[in-house]
């Protein structure tokens, strides 16, 4: 089986996040996860994708650490926390 990445390489490793077979080139053994999830990940936290990126900030982050401002802005915990101050 081809990575579904490179669409080239031999597959040798499953994302624990999306589950693609990918080569040893898209995968971070580290993390366990392809490098398309990698740069999906919550900068915030790193554990979960991202699913918008702070109106303050500009990081990417996660249902957990991102507080939803408006119906199309969100704000990152930590910003929240220094606009409160």
């Amino acid at each position: 089986m081809s990575c579904e990445i490179c669409g080239f390489k031999q597959a040798v490793h499953e994302c624990k996040i999306c589950g693609r077979r990918v080569c040893y080139d898209d995968y971070n053994t580290e993390k366990g996860i392809c490098s398309v999830c990698e740069s999906a990940l919550c900068q915030i936290c790193g554990k979960y994708l991202s699913i918008s990126t702070c109106i303050s900030c500009g990081r990417q982050g996660c249902e957990e650490c991102l507080v939803e401002i408006s119906q199309v802005e969100y704000m990152c915990l930590d910003c929240l926390k220094k606009k409160k101050v």
